[in-house]
């Protein structure tokens, strides 16, 4: 990493988009050309390598907001994102598996499998154009994930529903 990195996440993030976007694509061919299976069977490998690549900038996500102190408005921007990451990320996952199901198990050019798998893929599309709004909110509007000068002000952002992990410092509101 370079020390002007704070962590992964801002290199991952960028594979999913692009390889589940490319995928899409890639299925939108095969329903116009359902006779080559060569474009279902693409799509289908990026769609597994963009849901990989999903898990990968979703996990790195997590443990990157584990370590910034955020404002309670960033801490509700950065659960935001993490919400809209958590859909996407599984949406696509579950939908890998289907389409590997459909490109190897059931081996369907049935235009109507094929009209499905694209409008799936819209859908998903839609999540993960929604997650990186909420990310790109959350370097332009907040800096998160940007060098800064001065230490930030704020507690660390935890999961929803969970307590802060142990920092070792005091808590400034216990005597």
């Amino acid at each position: 990493m370079p020390d002007w990195a704070p962590n992964p996440h801002p290199f991952l993030v960028h594979f999913p988009i692009a390889l589940l976007a490319a995928a899409a694509a890639a299925d939108l061919l095969s329903l116009l050309r359902p006779a080559r299976p060569v474009a279902r069977d693409t799509a289908t490998w990026l769609y597994c390598a963009g849901a990989f690549t999903a898990m990968a900038a979703y996990f790195s996500g997590l443990s990157a907001a584990a370590a910034v102190r955020v404002t309670p408005e960033a801490g509700l921007a950065v659960t935001a994102h993490f919400a809209w990451a958590d859909r996407t990320t599984w949406f696509f996952v579950f939908f890998a598996s289907l389409r590997l199901a459909m490109s190897y198990i059931w081996r369907t050019t049935a235009r109507w499998a094929l009209a499905a798998s694209c409008a799936l893929s819209l859908v998903g599309l839609v999540l993960l154009a929604a997650t990186a709004l909420h990310g790109g909110r959350l370097v332009f509007r907040y800096g998160l994930g940007v060098e800064e000068s001065v230490p930030p002000a704020g507690a660390p952002w935890t999961l929803p529903g969970r307590a802060p992990a142990e920092t070792g410092e005091p808590d400034p509101g216990v005597p």
